[in-house]
């Protein structure tokens, strides 16, 4: 049968002065989790500071909550209490667990907001709450669905607990990729099949020596320029060279590997460089720069949070300019989150909260972004990080991270096989999965106040004679509270 929800539940208000039961359970809608019943972690009164009357619960009664109804916030407290005001206590004759499973079903929840009143805080009152039906099978029945909603509902807690847990495990997952990839482990394969490729040691000297040779042809275009003629090679010792790595606490390589600076692997005229300090208001058409709330986890770029700078602020800071391919690097707050910097923010910046590494032609950028998210480099972040409240590297930090360089044909290998492993793990939609609990659950709900849950009794009571039953106990109780509020009036009178 549908019958009003006034026939069968009662909405009990008592309102009381917290500062009677300091000890007492607070109880308010942010304590409830939406659409599963499930209450979460709450304190004392005395704990909450609470000072606006509250309602008084008993053991046994749900709490639901009035205002937000959409959300779909109601709990079967197994203890006293107090509640918030914003929420209704409420006594049922039916089975308590079968009108929990109904307040928190999508049917409900799209009848109750069609009653709703505001538009800031949306809120339904005890009238219009009172005039929704609800569905009323036998008692017995009501106790089956009960049972089944509970052992359904269970298993897909349990499991999405275990979904839940997931997101780490991918991660663990990913740094085991990464981590194999930068010890030589996915391509133990390819090198026992390549002995006699060069080793990186042999190629990196090659680029140490072109790096040198293109900074003394700079050198010396920049005097004749001033007109001055080196009559000797002395000017030559004015070379720095990248400061040498420190290798200890270093793990040890393949062989034919080699450790490489980040400093000597971006290219001479494109060094390791922080972006603008102060970049001003945000300027609408001005130039967009790259800031570490900007940078997703997951190596994207969250466009709608980004700002822009002037065009003369932006002129300052050239030397950070940006073009596609480059890579940022977060060296302020949270270390280590890196992006490829897409085609669009060509001509772009940074803050001084990120670095920018240009990757030079010999070394595939994906390779060095794969490199800087792994616990290789990680380890060398947490070696270099410093400060209290905000954790921070500055850029010689940076220049001087090591790099393991494998030769060029394994590099390659080991940026294919590394990036087809961690498409695996990007394959798992945990929020789609997630969705589809939320959508099972409702759907099991939807079932059950169907009535194709669970089988029909035909031995069971019908609703009907419950129905009237509890209709003629409210009455008889009403009758029996009628002379008790007589007698108050008769004697405020004489009062």
């Amino acid at each position: 049968m549908w019958v009003p929800f006034d026939d069968v539940v009662s909405i009990e208000s008592n309102l009381v002065d917290p500062r009677d039961f300091p000890d007492a359970p607070h109880i308010a809608p942010n304590h409830i989790e939406s659409k599963t019943g499930r209450l979460l972690p709450y304190v004392t009164v005395a704990a909450d500071k609470v000072t606006s009357p509250k309602h008084r619960f008993r053991s046994g009664q749900i709490l639901y909550s009035k205002i937000r109804p959409y959300l779909a916030k109601a709990v079967l407290a197994d203890f006293e209490g107090l509640c918030s005001a914003d929420m209704y206590p409420l006594s049922t004759w039916l089975e308590s667990g079968f009108l929990l499973r109904w307040l928190l079903s999508d049917e409900f929840t799209a009848r109750v907001s069609l009653e709703q009143g505001r538009t800031v805080l949306p809120k339904v009152n005890q009238t219009a709450l009172g005039k929704i039906n609800v569905p009323v099978p036998p008692r017995n029945e009501q106790r089956r669905i009960v049972a089944k909603l509970e052992a359904l509902l269970a298993r897909s807690r349990r499991a999405k607990g275990a979904l839940d847990v997931v997101p780490s495990l991918l991660e663990q997952f990913r740094q085991s990729v990464l981590a194999a990839a930068f010890r030589g482990d996915l391509t133990r394969d390819w090198r026992e099949k390549n002995p006699d490729v060069e080793p990186a040691s042999k190629f990196l000297e090659r680029i140490r020596t072109e790096r040198r040779h293109r900074w003394e042809e700079a050198e010396l275009k920049r005097m004749q320029a001033k007109g001055k003629v080196p009559k000797d090679e002395q000017w030559k010792t004015k070379y720095e060279a990248p400061a040498q790595i420190d290798d200890s606490g270093l793990q040890a390589l393949p062989s034919g590997w080699a450790w490489a600076s980040i400093e000597e692997v971006c290219p001479l005229d494109a060094p390791v460089v922080y972006g603008i300090i102060l970049p001003g208001d945000d300027v609408q058409g001005g130039v967009p720069y790259i800031r570490p709330v900007d940078m997703n986890s997951d190596g994207t770029i969250d466009f709608t949070s980004m700002k822009r700078t002037s065009s003369s602020i932006a002129a300052q800071y050239q030397r950070a300019s940006l073009r596609g391919g480059d890579i940022v690097l977060s060296i302020v707050g949270t270390i280590g989150k890196v992006i490829v910097v897409p085609d669009e923010l060509d001509g772009g910046n940074i803050t001084q909260s990120s670095a920018r590494l240009r990757p030079p032609e010999w070394l595939s950028g994906e390779y060095l972004r794969l490199a800087l998210l792994s616990s290789t480099l990680r380890s060398q972040y947490d070696k270099f990080r410093f400060g209290n409240a905000v954790q921070r590297l500055n850029i010689e930090h940076v220049r001087r991270l090591a790099i393991p360089i494998a030769p060029a044909e394994e590099m390659k290998f080991i940026v294919t096989r590394a990036t087809a492993a961690l498409a695996r793990a990007e394959q798992v939609q945990i929020v789609e999965q997630r969705q589809q609990f939320d959508k099972f659950e409702q759907s099991i709900l939807a079932k059950a106040f169907r009535g194709e849950l669970v089988s029909q009794d035909p031995t069971d009571e019908p609703a009907s004679a419950l129905i009237d039953r509890i209709r003629a106990q409210r009455e008889m109780a009403e009758q029996q509270q009628m002379p008790a509020r007589s007698k108050r009036r008769r004697e405020t009178t004489v009062a």
